[in-house]
């Protein structure tokens, strides 16, 4: 069995509302993530609230998950100046 030594790089970091979010987005580009610190505090009924949550993504994905990342941004910066 080969074990996979790539570096972890955090991609983004916020609740865990917008990090099971990007997780989702980049789940679907085929990019693997992960979820790190998602330890709900006080907050644990309003995952809304809860912070500090990172996503996490391969070096070698960094690249194409930044250009999502950025496109969620984008959309979530639209989507306020709408309201």
């Amino acid at each position: 069995m080969e074990i996979n030594k790539e570096k972890t790089i955090e991609i983004f970091s916020g609740t865990l509302w917008e990090s099971e979010m990007i997780v989702s987005l980049l789940k679907e580009a085929n990019i693997n993530s992960f979820i790190k610190n998602s330890v709900l505090n006080s907050y644990a009924y309003d995952p809304i609230y809860s912070s500090g949550v990172k996503v996490m993504v391969l070096e070698t994905d960094f690249s194409s998950a930044s250009e999502i990342v950025d496109e969620y941004y984008k959309n979530m910066k639209n989507k306020e100046s709408e309201i």
